[in-house]
């Protein structure tokens, strides 16, 4: 039977919480890194449409932004007003120590499960964005593109790079393999651990992942009055799952990049 919403986030976070000093080790370099003019994370594809927009002192929010590598990367393009927010404690705390050390201690980050957000940040913002490892973890896809519509102001962006959804079709392996059925949106207990990097296993508080089609993800859009700017499917690996993939001669789509404007209403 199907739990709540708050159940199956507060069970993830807190294994993301158990990740945290896991991927603090093997970012320690980021620290170094990040004090660079020329430091930029984003992936090739999301950088370029990034950059189609003009974010001179605009005001960006990042959904799940982990240690905020990406809004960091975002803020040297020269974004002014910039809010991470994360649900796991361990990561806001590595972001708050990542955003000081690249001399952008201003930088606001809020830790807080995403439904669970205040409305301080409503229509507060000209650009919403996720990057890669966010949508899966959404137990309720339609209430969270609300809530991300929510921070928009109208004529607001929402800038997504993400996991295409016929990627979690398949299982990892030497070689990746098909595994799922496309329309099984039955949540998926994990108790092998966090590390999406050297893909080492350890024995994992359990959290809960969640399969949502295209077709879920463009619904959810325009049920919050979002509309479709821009889209891409790419074969390449962005989230290091099934990277294999990648290299292979019939290749999956492995990605999407997208924007959707708020319309007013």
């Amino acid at each position: 039977m199907k739990k709540d919403v708050l159940f199956y986030t507060s069970k993830s976070l807190a294994s993301w919480d158990e990740a945290g000093p896991v991927h603090r080790e093997i970012n320690k370099d980021l620290f170094e890194q990040v004090c660079s003019p020329e430091f930029n994370t984003l992936e090739s594809d999301f950088d370029r449409l990034v950059s189609n927009f003009d974010l001179i002192g605009k005001s960006v929010i990042q959904i799940c932004c982990n240690n905020a590598k990406d809004l960091i990367s975002i803020k040297k393009k020269g974004a002014g007003r910039c809010v991470g927010i994360d649900g796991s404690q361990e990561f806001i705390e590595q972001a708050i120590a990542l955003a000081k050390a690249a001399g952008y201690p201003e930088i606001e980050f809020t830790c807080c499960n995403v439904y669970r957000l205040p409305d301080c940040y409503s229509e507060s913002f000209d650009f919403v964005v996720i990057t890669v490892g966010v949508l899966n973890w959404m137990p309720d896809l339609e209430r969270f593109t609300d809530i991300c519509a929510s921070f928009l102001r109208p004529g607001g962006y929402l800038l997504m790079e993400e996991i295409h959804p016929v990627l979690n079709m398949y299982e990892q392996g030497n070689p990746s393999h098909l595994a799922m059925s496309y329309f099984n949106r039955e949540p998926q207990r994990d108790d092998q651990g966090l590390d999406y990097f050297q893909g080492k296993k350890y024995p994992a508080k359990e959290n809960y992942n969640f399969h949502h089609t295209l077709g879920d993800i463009l619904s959810a859009a325009i049920a919050n009055h979002l509309v479709l700017q821009s889209f891409e499917e790419l074969g390449k690996n962005v989230g290091n799952w099934c990277a294999d993939l990648e290299n292979s001669e019939c290749k999956p789509p492995m990605a999407i990049v997208a924007s959707w404007k708020k319309i007013k209403y």
